[in-house]
């Protein structure tokens, strides 16, 4: 007997931006091709953010997606994002924020922490293991 469809807190919250993400990788050269001593694949722009709360939400999208591609084995990324603000007024009304970020290397993303806040995680930003995600 076939199995139903996954449960619905099981289901991923969009957006969904997993595309974006490996395309940051595939224009740096793929998997590998990062940069030597930063990590860093090639930088990308979401454009056309209406307000800070759209763009809060893309951000959180673009963390979610890389901890998601990165546990399920598919790309071993972590995120670099900024939010912000564009400097002069657009044409359209919709545009006032945009997000640049790009993929990092999973294993020089983790040196980077270690060499800025050292082996204490408890002094970390953010602790994958800290109970209650902060």
């Amino acid at each position: 007997m076939p199995r139903g469809p996954a449960p619905a807190w099981r289901a991923r919250k969009p957006p969904v931006v997993d595309g974006w993400i490996l395309a940051s990788v595939n224009q740096a050269g793929g998997l590998g091709k990062h940069h030597p001593q930063t990590g860093h694949y090639a930088t990308l722009v979401i454009r056309g953010l209406a307000d800070r709360d759209e763009a809060a939400e893309w951000h959180r999208a673009l963390y979610r997606c890389a901890h998601w591609l990165n546990r399920t084995g598919q790309a071993p990324v972590s995120m670099s994002a900024k939010i912000q603000k564009h400097a002069r007024p657009c044409k359209e009304s919709d545009c006032a924020y945009h997000i640049e970020f790009r993929a990092v290397d999973k294993t020089l993303a983790r040196k980077h922490v270690l060499e800025k806040y050292g082996p204490d995680r408890s002094k970390w930003p953010y602790d994958p293991r800290r109970r209650g995600g902060t």
